[in-house]
């Protein structure tokens, strides 16, 4: 028997086995929607995607792996953990039955429920090369409705960053120092957006920071990664009525008081889109190998205020940071910190 021979019977002895292992109908890319978010009891949306690994399904919100706890038929159940406004961390369980292409259940934490949840297939994530459309963004948008996954898998290099960090002493907040393009865009305060025909302004609340997204069709500056930039340097274009933004030249930091590290050349896609119910959502993606396997992802949703609100007075003060070093002795050691303050 020819060497072709005996490939031709194994690619036909194997060829049932990896149909047999794509045949799962969870196996996708899904948007998420639960029904009660984490801060405001109000819908909240994020990605999910299910992948068929060596060992059995492998699931992914936000692009942290969740534990898939069993499967069975249409029947599907996984974990979900999630942090609170103060980043206390919450684990809830997601029960769920697909049926006419579409995942629904419910979700419990200690046995208890909290609401509805819903996956339907992520379509919009693919579309590409739409003739501009653009729409007026043009508002005040309220606090963001996100899911606020917990746990990420970081490189060797992210794992020590993190463990580095101390958010006592290193959280850029407790400084009075910009958070931040990531965390100030699903911190829990309003933004103004301000559309011109050239660039798109977005003024936030939180520390009066504001940032400009250039929709000329300009280039990333030469050297753009060594910009250093809290919000970094954002280019826009429409692909459809959606608003896709590219931002580079982040200056490496943290994207949340817990301390998720973020280096110099991360990229940062967001897709920003109007439903049919006039809310605003941003789909965020960080991509940051250097520390983290997989690409984070957020989704915020944002209700579009009155056009007469007032968007309140940020206060910020870092006397009582330093003067609360000082009392505790911890000066030195903050000095000796700098490369956790960039």
């Amino acid at each position: 028997m020819t060497d072709r021979t005996n490939l031709s019977i194994m690619v036909l002895l194997l060829t049932p086995l990896a149909a047999c292992a794509q045949d799962s109908p969870f196996v996708g890319d899904w948007l998420l929607m639960l029904e009660q978010d984490n801060r405001y009891g109000r819908s909240a949306y994020g990605s999910l995607v299910i992948e068929q690994g060596a060992g059995g399904l492998e699931a992914f919100i936000d692009g942290g792996s969740v534990n898939v706890i069993e499967v069975d038929g249409s029947q599907i159940v996984f974990d979900f953990d999630w942090s609170d406004l103060p980043d206390a961390r919450h684990l809830s369980i997601l029960e769920g039955t697909l049926a006419n292409g579409v995942i629904e259940g419910g979700v419990t934490e200690d046995g208890e429920n909290r609401g509805a949840w819903r996956a339907t297939p992520n379509e919009r994530r693919n579309i590409t090369g739409l003739p501009p459309e653009p729409i007026d963004l043009t508002g005040i948008w309220g606090r963001p409705a996100i899911l606020s996954k917990h746990e990420f898998e970081m490189t060797v290099v992210g794992r020590e960053a993190d463990e580095r960090y101390d958010p006592t002493i290193d959280d850029p907040i407790l400084r009075c120092v910009s958070d931040g393009l990531i965390r100030m865009s699903h911190g829990p305060f309003h933004i103004e957006v301000i559309s011109q025909p050239n660039k798109i302004i977005v003024l936030h609340e939180d520390l009066h920071e504001i940032r400009r997204i250039y929709t000329d069709g300009r280039d990333f500056p030469e050297g753009v990664e060594y910009s250093w930039l809290a919000m970094g340097y954002s280019i826009g274009r429409w692909e459809g009525s959606t608003l896709v933004v590219e931002s580079r030249g982040l200056k490496p930091s943290v994207w949340d008081a817990a301390g998720m590290p973020i280096s110099s050349g991360a990229v940062v896609t967001e897709r920003w889109y109007l439903d049919d119910a006039d809310e605003l959502h941003v789909e965020f993606s960080l991509e940051d190998p250097v520390n983290y396997h997989r690409p984070v992802e957020m989704h915020g949703v944002r209700r579009r205020m009155l056009d007469d609100t007032e968007i309140p007075e940020y206060s910020c003060d870092p006397h009582a940071f330093y003067r609360s070093l000082m009392l505790e002795g911890r000066m030195e050691e903050y000095w000796s910190r700098g490369e956790n303050r960039l």
